[in-house]
């Protein structure tokens, strides 16, 4: 993505690569944002030196270790290389320069592991020509692990690393296939995926820098025409969604959009339109069947002057957030399913946001001086009055557990899941228990889906 930036409007212009945000901001509403969030976000340090550093990207790997980028939310046309993380839960954030060897060179997003890992995917402006930088020594320094060397057909759209071994990186079209290397050495080598594992691109087709969702072994990426390439094994192979009969382009001049997944089978499409740059329409598309169908959501508590900047789902749950950069209709929605938006705060300027569970979400923000403001983090349990009401009524124990769980609720359970903490379903039943026996110690959620459309999720110990 390249970037323009504006004192008083922030435009991100799509060319073939440059994914459509519109994020209006102003020098004032930047230094009243952090003042203003209500009591659900507490505000965070993003420790970078210069003032008005806004997150251009953020990726949590767990609830206590965040990477992520930044761009110069004053300076037109600067390019900006610098991060910052945590691994202690946004206790402290340390920020840092990525330094790729070429200041010309775009980040395009960050993934991190830890406390001193973490890779980036960077690319030049002209002809896409880049690749994937690692640091092992928490940012300190930056090694080149593969670049990409196709002018004008290679494009290194993202990197992403399911845990310290396993990663992916994605690319444009290459002699007619999607440019696609995984890795299961922590980027020591890499193989590219044979074309007969990726669905051949439409003419014209391209991916956009930074427009994919991870969540467990998961990967999706969405491209200009409309469609989500999906893999459920870490990139190896891929299928992809007919998306386009919803929308045409995620990133287009008059349309644009965004996606979030729960799992393999449950997400979610926004699809905004324009007219000139006043954002116009505003659309949600469900699917829980992992794209085989989809379904537009009737829903209230947001419109389309809100531009919804990112969204995401509490992996998996049907919780969503949502958050918007707007100066004059920003702020941070919670939803159920997606069909009724209540708002969190209202006023505020969120670029970015994910989530590790109920408990634990972050936002990036704009620090409003050097080292003050830039992030925020959660303080309350994230539950919609729908899932409130449903805990009232929804006992799962024991808590924590040595393998059986049961549920006790006044409604028919449709289905339980147990999802590990990256984000896996492990477990799926239709019966009113459920046993972790054969599950290693750890934290998991169980998930009731009950009759009555609601659901009742809880952390639970297996010990």
């Amino acid at each position: 993505m390249d970037y323009f930036y504006h004192i008083t409007v922030f435009l991100l212009f799509l060319t073939k690569k440059y994914l459509m945000k519109r994020i209006l901001f102003s020098i004032t509403a930047l230094l009243i944002s952090s003042a203003a969030f209500s009591q659900y976000w507490s505000t965070q340090n993003s420790g970078f030196a210069a003032a008005s550093r806004g997150i251009s990207g953020m990726e949590m790997y767990d609830a206590n270790t965040i990477w992520a980028f930044a761009y110069n939310g004053v300076t037109t046309t600067a390019n900006v290389q610098e991060f910052t993380k945590t691994s202690n839960g946004g206790t402290t954030w340390t920020a840092g320069t990525i330094n790729v060897g070429n200041t010309a060179l775009r980040i395009t997003n960050i993934s991190g592991v830890s406390a001193t890992t973490a890779w980036v995917g960077a690319f030049d402006n002209t002809n896409g020509l880049g690749g994937i930088w690692k640091t092992s020594d928490g940012g300190t320094t930056w090694t080149n692990q593969l670049m990409l060397t196709t002018a004008g057909q290679s494009w290194t759209n993202y990197v992403h690393f399911f845990d310290a071994n396993n990663g992916i990186i994605g690319g444009d079209p290459e002699s007619g296939e999607f440019e696609i290397y995984t890795t299961s050495n922590g980027g020591t080598t890499w193989t590219r995926v044979p074309g007969a594992n990726i669905p051949n691109p439409l003419t014209d087709e391209y991916g956009y820098n930074g427009g994919y969702y991870a969540v467990g072994n998961n990967i999706f990426f969405y491209t200009g025409k409309g469609r989500i390439y999906k893999s459920t094994d870490k990139g190896l192979t891929w299928t992809v969604l007919a998306t386009n009969s919803i929308i045409g382009d995620f990133g287009g001049t008059t349309e644009s959009g965004d996606m979030a997944w729960s799992d393999s089978n449950t997400g979610i499409i926004v699809r905004k339109t324009f007219t000139g740059t006043t954002p116009t329409g505003l659309q949600f598309h469900k699917t829980t069947d992992g794209g085989a169908t989809w379904s537009q959501i009737t829903y209230t508590g947001l419109t389309a002057a809100n531009n919804i900047s990112d969204i995401t789902y509490v992996p998996g749950t049907d919780i969503l957030l949502a958050v918007s950069s707007s100066n004059t209709n920003g702020g941070s929605w919670k939803s159920k399913n997606g069909t009724k938006w209540t708002a969190i705060d209202t006023g505020v300027q969120h670029l970015s946001v994910r989530c590790s569970d109920v408990n634990t979400c972050f936002s990036g923000g704009f620090n409003t001086s050097a080292t003050v403001g830039g992030m925020f983090k959660s303080t309350q349990v994230l539950a919609t009055s729908e899932a409130v009401n449903a805990a009232k009524q929804t006992i799962i124990y024991p808590n924590p557990t040595k393998g059986e769980i049961n549920i006790k609720t006044d409604q028919k359970i449709k289905m339980i899941s147990v999802v590990d903490m990256s984000g896996k379903t492990v477990i799926k039943t239709d019966s009113g228990k459920t046993d972790l026996s054969s599950l290693p110690k750890g934290t998991y959620i169980i998930k009731a889906e009950l009759s009555n459309g609601t659901a009742a999720t809880e952390k639970v110990i297996k010990q």
